[in-house]
Order: structure tokens, then sequence, then C-alpha cells
């Protein structure tokens, strides 16, 4: 009998801790190679929308205007003066979530309740770091507006030593009407050609990524929480509640999202706000359908009935117990809502 223990039970090796829940659910749902690649490329995407204007702009990194009118040389550094709030913002919350991630990977070998409680102190820490610095730029940034063609002042010898992003395209960027550079075909300088007004295409296609992913990732965090709270109740609780709330659904889902933008845009005017927004309160009823379905087999589990026994609070017994048993489902609908 012990030598078919210990030939079906691995234990874990001598300064190696055991794996936990998470890590585990991590290990599984990205063994599939489909998986790590559509994971890899909403990292990039994201990445894309981050950096963007690092990437794909008018503006050089770093110039020098020669001396001229007694005026002495100078070096400056155009670009990182007219970044915008929200690509400030952004920068922000992806230099928080690295340090969060060399943190995970630093801690990783140590003792479980050393490791969560390093991660924990270490998270709250980046969290108001965050928030700090979110609101100091909110408040004391003002965004710039400069129209200055710096392509014509280096070929005209007014800046030199100028540093250009790869694609030394904004995402309105046109050259002079003359050029008659207007539905172009991809050539060396305009990589997928040029619109109809003389933009170039691969420019604004990656500027176009902070727009998209900006709707999916906050409709999709509105659409989420609705979901799962609704999804939750609905799934563990069964009369009055399950019938009001189902209900609650079916009306939201005869709601037509398109018309609802249409009525809001003829109201208040075009936002990028009001649309995030609309498909996060209408997007959530499939969510909540999933959870429920997961909810009303989950609590009949014997590991659900020995929590209520144990006198858990009823937001552990649904959140902590329940929930991360039942995400899967939702989860992918989430990415599949995100693309």
């Amino acid at each position: 009998m012990p030598e078919t223990l210990s030939s079906t039970v691995r234990m874990p090796e001598a300064g190696l801790s055991p794996q936990t829940f998470w890590s585990r659910v991590r290990s599984r749902v990205f063994r599939p190679w489909m998986v790590k690649f559509c994971a890899g490329y909403i990292v990039l995407v994201c990445l894309i929308a981050i950096f963007v204007p690092f990437l794909a702009t008018g503006t050089p990194y770093t110039c020098i205007i020669p001396a001229h009118h007694g005026m002495p040389l100078r070096r400056q550094y155009p670009l990182f003066r007219d970044l915008t709030t929200v690509s400030w913002v952004l920068l922000v919350v992806a230099a928080a979530l690295a340090a969060q991630a060399g943190m995970v990977f630093l801690t990783r070998r140590l003792p479980p309740d050393l490791r969560r409680h390093r991660r924990r102190v270490w998270l709250a820490m980046m969290t108001a770091a965050t928030v700090i610095a979110t609101v100091l730029i909110v408040t004391l940034h003002h965004n710039q507006l400069d129209a200055t063609d710096y392509r014509t002042m280096a070929a005209q010898g007014q800046i030199t030593h100028a540093i250009f992003a790869p694609i030394p395209w904004g995402y309105a960027s046109m050259e002079p009407l003359s050029k008659n550079l207007i539905n172009k075909l991809p050539s060396q300088r305009h990589w997928l050609g040029t619109d109809g007004e003389g933009r170039d295409v691969l420019s604004r296609l990656l500027w176009s990524t902070r727009v998209a992913m900006g709707i999916g990732f906050i409709s999709q965090f509105i659409a989420l929480a609705l979901g799962v709270l609704v999804g939750a109740m609905t799934g563990y609780f069964s009369g009055i509640v399950d019938i009001l709330l189902m209900r609650l659904v079916e009306i939201v889902e005869s709601v037509p999202t398109f018309f609802l933008i249409l009525t809001f845009v003829a109201i208040y005017g075009r936002h990028i706000f009001y649309i995030m927004v609309i498909l996060g309160v209408t997007g959530w009823t499939g969510y909540a359908r999933l959870l429920r379905a997961e909810f009303l087999h989950l609590r009949q589990l014997d590991y659900v009935t020995a929590a209520e026994a144990a006198g858990l609070p009823l937001w552990r017994v649904l959140f902590r117990h329940i929930l991360p048993n039942g995400i899967t489902p939702v989860l992918v609908a989430a990415g599949f809502g995100l693309a």
C-alpha cells in the first residue's frame, strides 16, 4: 500500500513549496499552445496601445536647436513634453504592473505564507503609488497641441540630430496634398499606404489599438462586475430572488444596444465614454446566465455545504469558495467579448 501511494502522490521536492490553487489553475489553463498564443497576442496589443506614442509619431524623441540670434545651442525633448495625460497615466500603470510582476518573480521560491504576505504588501504599495501618481498627473498636467512639422524643420536644417520614431507619422499626420499622396499603395515611405486624406494607414492602425483596447477592457470590466454579481445571486438563491433577477436579465437583453448608443449620441453628443458604459451595462446578461448555471451545480457539492455549516459569511461562500470553481466559462466568454 505505501508503494502504491508513493507512486501516485507526488510530494514536493526539498526547497520547493507546494502549488497553490491559482498556480494549478494557471498551469492548466495556459497549457495549450493556442491559449498561450492568444494571451501573447493580447499582451502584444496592450503593449502597442501603451507605447504607441513612441512607435508612431511625427514628433522626435530628442533634437538639437542650433544657436541663432544670440541663443545658445540647446537640446529639447519634444515627444516627452507633448505626451497627453492618458499616455502618462498608461505609462504609470504599465510601470506598476511591471514592478508587481517583478515581485511575483522574485518571491516565487519563498514559503507560501511569506510569499503571500510580501506580494500583498507590495501590491498595496504599488496601488497606492499608482493612484497618487494618477491624481497628480490628471491635476497638474495639461495637454498641449503641438502642430510643429519637425520633419520639415529637420530637412531644412532648423533642427539637427533629431531622433524620430520607427514610424514618423502621427495618427492625424498628413503630407501636403500637393504631393498627391491620397489613397496611395504601400511604399517604403508609407508601409501600408495612405488613406483618402493622405494619412499614414499603419500609424492610424497602431493608434487605433488604444481605442479598441480601451473600449474592450472598460466595457468588459463593467459587464463582468454586473454579470458575476447577478449570476452569483441567481445561482445560489432560489425562489423569488432567482425569478426577479432572471426577469431583469430578460429585460436588459431586449434592449437594442445599437439604437441605445445612437440615442445617447443624439442627446449628449459623441463621446467614446458613452459607448464603453452602454456596452458594459447591456453586455453582462450572458455572463450572468453562464455563472448562474455553474452556481446551480456547485452549490450542491459537499465543500459548499461544509462551508455553510462552518458558519462562513455569505460573501465568503459565494466569492471565495464557489466563484473560483465556476468562473472558467465566464472568463472564456470575456476573452471573446474583449476581442
